[in-house]
């Protein structure tokens, strides 16, 4: 999917996220020492639910300099997105359905999931897609259309990997050009997959050390997440970062020794999705080459 519609609110969202990580030793929120890492109890147990795995073939995936972006967005009852030919830079993206339900149109080649069965939807046919359905926009740039027929909001996650070569503005995102190059991934079949984790209160993720060979994305769609970076041998914890519903956790390499950490210091259920993408392992890797 093409993100221009959706300008004005991403542009705010890609700020606030890009301020909150980049900047997550200025932020005010609780301090890491203050509630660290808090065991997840019987009582309190973190689920994670597998939304969807989506394979991007590397034939449509852009070389670099490019970027991988996130981001959450809706569409109410009625109303339309529509995007001409060109409005994207070279890129391939795909949206996984949340919530109620959409049509989609594209002049491009298009494929909808719908759980282990891929369809291959004919140029300038109208799909419908539901709640786990996953929609993958193999010609990004091409003329697209979608809009709810229903009573009810559509709500979806999408990402995709997008060129940053001039005249691109996407420059920046989730997964930054150095760390896209850095991690191998250009010039191979891809696998993203989407799980929804639930943290209880006072609970956290596992602290774990991000993997650049397979970045790993966060988004907010209900509750307040604390991120934060941790190590055994800071005398002084950084302060944590706060994201709230509908912002991204940006991919973020850390020194040795160093660890994220994702709390719930709220009183109500944290609801994360998790977007991770990697090498598909079946797949024959192709070199890529950069656009200078």
């Amino acid at each position: 999917m093409i993100r221009h519609a959706f300008v004005m609110l991403l542009t705010l969202t890609m700020l606030i996220s890009v301020f909150l990580t980049s900047h997550a030793q200025e932020a005010s929120p609780v301090p890491v020492g203050a509630a660290m890492a808090t065991p997840v109890s019987p009582s309190t147990v973190l689920t994670t639910e597998v939304l969807a795995t989506v394979r991007l073939p590397t034939a449509a995936i852009p070389p670099p300099p490019a970027i991988f972006d996130v981001w959450l967005w809706s569409l109410r009852p009625d109303a339309e997105l529509t995007f001409a030919t060109g409005d994207a830079p070279p890129s391939i993206a795909a949206d996984v359905v949340l919530a109620g339900e959409y049509t989609v149109r594209s002049d491009g080649r298009l494929l909808v999931q719908r759980g282990a069965r891929l369809e291959e939807v004919t140029p300038g046919t109208v799909a419908t897609v539901r709640p786990g359905d996953a929609v993958i926009y193999v010609e990004n740039q091409a003329a697209q259309l979608m809009r709810n027929p229903g009573d009810e909001e559509a709500k979806a996650i999408s990402f995709g990997v997008y060129s940053s070569a001039p005249p691109s503005e996407f420059t920046t995102g989730p997964v930054s050009q150095e760390d896209w190059e850095r991690s191998g991934l250009a010039g191979q079949d891809l696998v993203v997959s989407v799980e929804q984790l639930t943290v209880p209160p006072g609970a956290s993720l596992p602290p774990f050390t991000p993997d650049v060979h397979a970045p790993q994305i966060f988004a907010v769609v209900e509750g307040m997440a604390h991120w934060a970076i941790i190590a055994p041998d800071r005398a002084t914890p950084r302060s944590a970062a706060t994201f709230i519903h509908d912002q991204v956790i940006w991919f973020r390499a850390l020194a040795e020794g160093e660890h994220w950490q994702v709390r719930n210091d709220e009183e109500r259920p944290l609801v994360l999705l998790q977007v991770t993408v990697r090498a598909d392992p079946a797949a024959t890797p192709v070199a890529a080459t950069p656009v200078s």
